[in-house]
């Protein structure tokens, strides 16, 4: 009985993202172009996400647009073992408390703030920390 209420029309959850980037409109191409060149790499599920978003982007305001733009290029650029911990960083901010996650946006956006110099000094630093921890030779928690 239920399942003559549900509307006849294609679902979301069942809509298959073109697995080639010449099938996407040119608008599409335009918004997602940092993805073209792993376009055909990325899970169906992925393709859709980024579509979803593609068309979300004219309503966005230009800052969003631009910040959107920005973290496209930035991710293409991630080798998939970062990509794997960006993606599990994420994961534990979803799961850390309100007060948590306020944090670290507070710490986030002085960040932010520093001079591009510095940003690189810590961007070394924690390169250098994770190096240590991942060969086992930082002492500092022995």
């Amino acid at each position: 009985m239920l399942l003559a209420l549900a509307p006849a029309t294609t679902t979301a959850a069942s809509f298959i993202a073109p697995a080639k980037w010449g099938d996407l409109p040119a608008d599409k191409q335009r918004i997602l172009a940092p993805l073209s060149s792993e376009w055909a790499s990325l899970e169906s599920w992925r393709r859709k996400k980024w579509l979803e978003i593609a068309d979300r982007y004219p309503r966005m305001a230009p800052q969003e647009q631009e910040r959107v733009q920005q973290r496209m290029q930035t991710w293409v650029r991630l080798t998939p073992e970062e990509r794997k911990a960006a993606r599990e960083k994420y994961r534990n901010i979803q799961k850390a408390s309100s007060e948590q996650r306020e944090a670290v946006k507070q710490l986030w956006s002085e960040y932010e703030t520093l001079p591009d110099d510095e940003k690189q000094r810590l961007r070394d630093a924690a390169a250098k920390s994770a190096t240590s921890r991942a060969s086992g030779t930082d002492k500092a928690g022995q």
